[in-house]
């Protein structure tokens, strides 16, 4: 009849819309989070209501600066892992969604965190209660890839499951070893924490690189170009 549509939708078409529209609004949500928890970053920065000269405000500004840096330097990391292991899942589901959701609370608790490291009381108990933030992170993080990758088999099948392992073990042992490196540090010179935290994933990064280039099954297998042939060939 005129004005109805071609043609219906079936259920299967149905639900493979239906999960491509999770997927999607999952990364968006994810996405404006992490650009969110950064930018709030920025807020919590307060120069002294009134100052005479470069020293002083320095002196007012260097400590909330360190804390911002270190904050910058987290929220980066995460956000190119939680990128790096959504762009191997094809689908997620309701396990995934509630883990990622956990993810994010915690990644909007960092500004709040930052603030503390920075505010009045002592350095060292502030950084152990940040740190213990960073390594809840990480494991959140944690969790949803070994599920979507070992459990509910979400990643897409080019995915190796000694591939799956590794990157599972990297992103869970990676930040208790930002815990032990600030627990050894007694009042820290300005800007050496998040220094130390991105040669750390540098470090880690070219780690990484390195290994899974060794490991079996890693490489894909070039696509084969198919080869036209030229008219009246």
């Amino acid at each position: 009849m005129a004005g109805e549509p071609e043609s219906l939708d079936t259920d299967e078409s149905l639900v493979r819309r239906r999960h491509r529209h999770w997927f999607d609004r999952l990364i968006m949500l994810s996405d404006g989070v992490f650009a969110i928890a950064i930018t709030l970053l920025a807020f919590d920065l307060h120069g002294p209501k009134t100052w005479t000269s470069v020293p002083d405000l320095w002196a007012t500004l260097s400590p909330q600066l360190d804390a911002y840096a270190l904050s910058f330097v987290v929220i980066s990391v995460y956000w190119l892992a939680h990128r790096r292991f959504f762009a191997m899942i094809v689908t997620v589901d309701a396990p995934v969604t509630v883990l990622n959701l956990v993810t994010l609370a915690l990644i909007a608790l960092v500004p709040a965190a930052t603030a503390f490291v920075h505010g009045a009381g002592p350095l060292q108990p502030a950084m152990i209660v940040y740190s213990g933030l960073v390594v809840a992170i990480g494991f959140s993080v944690g969790a949803t890839w070994g599920y979507a990758a070992l459990v509910a088999n979400l990643v897409a099948p080019e995915v190796t499951r000694i591939v799956r392992w590794f990157l599972l073990a990297l992103i869970v042992a990676t930040p208790p070893l930002f815990l032990l490196l600030v627990a050894g540090l007694r009042n820290p010179p300005s800007g050496l924490v998040p220094l130390l935290l991105a040669l750390l994933f540098l470090a880690g990064w070219r780690m990484r690189m390195w290994v899974l280039r060794r490991l079996p099954g890693h490489r894909p297998k070039p696509k084969q170009v198919p080869q036209v042939s030229e008219p009246g060939g």
